[in-house]
C-alpha cells in the first residue's frame, strides 16, 4: 500500500506541470495526459472504495481502535472525493479541445487535490497501517491489491507498474516483484522496463 500511495503522490504532483505544459489546441497531448489522469482517478476511487468496504468496517469492530482516527479517515476520503470530482469534471472538455482556460482548470484541480491527498496518505501510513498486523490475514489484505490491479485500465498497466517499481527503489525491487502475479512478473522481467520507458516518453512528450 505504501508503494501505491507513493504512486498517487508522485503522479498527481507531476501532473500539475504536465498539464500546464500542453499547448493551446494540442489535442494529441491533451488526449494523452487526460487519459492518464482519468486512469489515475479511477485507481484512486477504487483504492478508497476498497478501504471503505474492507478496512474501516473491520477496524470499527475492534474496541482497541480509536474511533476518532477512523472518522478522520472517512472525512478525508470525502474531501478527496470532492477534489477529485472537480478534476474529473474539468477533464473531458480540455481533453477534447485543449483550450487554455480548460487546461488551467485541470491543472488547478490537480493542485487542489495534492495537499488533501498527501495529508490523508500520511495519516493512513502513520495511524492505520500499524493496525493491520494481527487484524487482517494475508489473504484478506491481498484483496486490496487484487482490486487495485483490476482497477488499472489495460492500456495504462505497464506505466503504472513501472511507476510503482520506481517507487520501490533499488532496495525494494525483489520484494515488489515477488508480490506480483507470476505472468506479470515474467512480463516485467522480459520487457517491462523497456515498454515502461516507451509509455513514459509518450506521456511526457519526449
Amino acid at each position: 500500500m505504501v508503494l501505491v500511495h507513493s504512486l498517487f503522490r508522485r503522479e498527481y504532483t507531476a501532473a500539475i506541470s504536465l498539464v500546464r505544459g500542453v499547448g493551446a489546441g494540442d489535442t494529441r497531448r491533451s488526449e494523452t495526459v487526460a487519459g492518464h489522469l482519468a486512469a489515475l482517478g479511477g485507481m484512486l476511487e477504487e483504492h478508497h472504495l476498497a478501504e471503505d468496504e474492507l478496512v474501516w468496517p473491520r477496524l470499527a469492530d475492534d474496541s482497541a481502535v480509536d474511533a476518532r482516527v477512523l472518522r478522520r479517515m472517512e472525512e478525508q476520503h470525502e474531501r478527496i472525493a470532492e477534489a477529485l470530482g472537480r478534476l474529473q469534471e474539468a477533464l473531458p472538455r480540455w481533453r477534447e479541445r485543449a483550450e487554455p482556460a480548460r487546461r488551467d482548470a485541470v491543472a488547478d484541480a490537480c493542485a487542489d487535490l495534492v495537499p488533501v491527498l498527501a495529508e490523508h496518505l500520511a495519516d493512513e501510513e502513520a495511524h492505520i497501517l500499524p493496525l493491520v498486523p494481527g487484524r487482517f490475514t494475508a489473504e484478506q489484505w491481498a484483496r486490496l491489491s487484487e482490486r487495485g490491479r483490476a482497477a488499472v485500465p489495460k492500456a495504462h498497466r505497464l506505466y503504472m507498474l513501472g511507476a510503482m517499481s520506481a517507487a520501490a527503489g533499488a532496495d525494494g525491487q525483489e520484494q515488489f516483484l515477488g508480490r506480483l502475479p507470476s505472468p506479470v512478473r515474467l512480463l516485467w522481467r522480459v520487457a517491462g522496463r523497456r515498454l515502461h520507458r516507451r509509455a513514459t516518453a509518450r506521456l511526457h512528450g519526449t
